[in-house]
């Protein structure tokens, strides 16, 4: 049986953000969110919550800033706080 934590978080309700791509041969791809995990699940079915639902595919994708993005974000902190001493 294939990995369906992402479907299991559709079916509770545990995302905060959702989209979906309805294909052709009654398969759906679905990619869903919760804020502050810091991953995607993506993840193709057939029959999405009918009876006979199949998990197709299925990935979990890292998601968050890429490094340097972060090292910036960590310099712009540390540079107001320097600002915000100095008119204190």
């Amino acid at each position: 049986m294939k990995n369906q934590e992402g479907l299991d978080k559709l079916h509770s309700g545990d995302y905060n953000n959702f989209n979906c791509e309805y294909l052709p041969d009654n398969v759906v791809i679905v990619t869903i969110e919760k804020r502050g995990e810091g991953k995607l699940y993506r993840f193709k079915v057939r029959d999405l919550n009918g009876e006979h639902e199949e998990v197709l595919e299925h990935e979990v994708i890292e998601n968050k800033p890429p490094q340097f993005i972060l090292d910036r974000m960590k310099e712009a902190r540390e540079h107001g706080s320097k600002d915000s001493a100095k008119s204190g």
